[in-house]
């Protein structure tokens, strides 16, 4: 609204100078003055930049604007970069539309007097606070239902795994937080080609931390797939999930990720299921090989490749690592051979059709052989049997008693 010129203009008279002394608005708004000095704008150093952080640049001069009328465009006199990059982000798009609420500028960093440098430990967008800064928003389930946000409990996944317990647990300022995946003022939706949390663009997104890792992946037969724009191979978040990241020494990741290989490789899983390796993890025990200990994690390669685990050269050495006497002899051992396939498997599709017909063979001779005796058993004792003898009794007396009773014959 517009003030009174003397409200500001106190000791200006009529006709006055062509320049008016400074208006100092901090005689009204002291507690706002004291904030700003207090924050990043109201710094030495902010303020020796030009142009520079003023009432009169946020709020103007005549037709003064409260705070909650300037909104994100009032940044951009000095954040113009910042805020285009919002403008084009998922919050900026969906702040255009009608009811939205979505972030801006003072959601995440707070109040503009009062506002601080992230690198300040007070600061909501400080590395250590960013999350809790962010579940303002996406830890609330109805605001999820709301704007079908999909997963409304990131917050908690995150701050259990092992990035978020790096963060609140040991305050290790190098632990990806958010704004580490997602970026910060540009952020967009997973099924935005330039969004770093895109399929596309999740190797290079997770190699900012952990290059190693992505070297080794973008070599293998993943990596280079993804490269050649074949999205539906793996990328790190199919492995390890995007925020309930857990380390890979614990024994659930470990039986887990054995299911997780099979939803790609479903044959191989229902294969190695049937071995002795498949059947000792299915009782969760992990210290018998799984899909990783033989064809490698992250640098994987097919076994026609001779860097490969699992080419001819190198397969002994594979079978080593937990078979310390294993050799040539050892390594011709079919990890995923597959009795109902005749192709890659004659010699034991043959054998397992020879067993079954031998059990069914065994099976149907005693299944008859049990059928004939019981047809000769059921009959014979249904018939009457001859009372027990009493013990000393002689037969033959009996008989000759028998005989000498009987009337004499003709």
């Amino acid at each position: 609204g517009r003030l009174g010129c003397t409200a500001c203009h106190s000791t200006a008279t009529a006709p006055h100078d062509e320049r008016l002394r400074p208006v100092r608005c901090a005689t009204c708004h002291r507690k706002a003055r004291a904030a700003l000095n207090e924050g990043v704008h109201g710094s030495p150093k902010v303020q020796a930049r030009a142009p520079a952080p003023t009432c009169a640049a946020c709020h103007g001069t005549h037709a003064v604007r409260p705070a909650a009328a300037i909104g994100v465009e009032g940044c951009a006199t000095c954040h113009r970069r910042e805020v285009e990059a919002y403008g084009e982000s998922i919050h900026g798009r969906s702040r255009r539309r009608a009811g939205s609420e979505a972030a801006t500028c003072r959601s995440c960093h707070g109040e503009a007097h009062a506002l601080l440098a992230r690198g300040d430990a007070r600061s909501p967008t400080y590395h250590l606070n960013l999350p809790r800064t962010c579940a303002q928003c996406h830890a609330d389930p109805e605001l999820a239902a709301r704007h079908n946000i999909p997963a409304g409990n990131v917050y908690q996944l995150y701050m259990d795994s092992i990035h978020g317990r790096a963060l609140a647990k040991s305050g290790l300022l190098v632990a990806a937080n958010c704004s580490s995946c997602h970026g910060s003022h540009g952020i967009r939706s997973r099924g935005d080609p330039a969004s770093r949390v895109h399929r596309a663009n999740i190797p290079a997104t997770c190699g900012a931390c952990h290059a190693g890792v992505t070297g080794a992946y973008s070599e293998g037969v993943h990596g280079q797939a993804v490269q050649a724009g074949r999205l539906g191979a793996p990328v790190c978040i199919d492995c390890h999930t995007a925020h309930e990241i857990r380390r890979v020494e614990v024994e659930a990741w470990k039986l887990e990720i054995i299911r997780e290989c099979g939803t790609c490789h479903r044959e191989s899983l229902r294969s190695y299921r049937d071995t002795f390796h498949g059947q000792v993890t299915a009782l969760g025990f992990t210290r018998v090989a799984r899909c990783s200990d033989c064809h490698g994690s992250h640098r994987i390669f097919p076994a026609s490749d001779p860097r490969s685990s699992i080419s001819p050269a190198n397969l002994v050495a594979t079978c080593r690592r937990c078979h310390p006497r294993a050799n040539e002899n050892f390594a011709r051992f079919l990890p995923h051979a597959d009795p109902r396939d005749k192709e890659r498997n004659p010699g034991l599709y043959y054998a397992a059709w020879f067993m079954n017909l031998l059990m069914i063979g065994v099976f149907a001779f005693f299944g008859l052989h049990t059928s004939l005796w019981l047809a000769r058993s059921v009959p014979e004792r249904a018939r009457p049997r001859r009372p027990p003898e009493e013990p000393g009794e002689d037969p033959q007396e009996d008989d000759q008693e028998e005989g000498g009773n009987a009337a004499p014959g003709p």
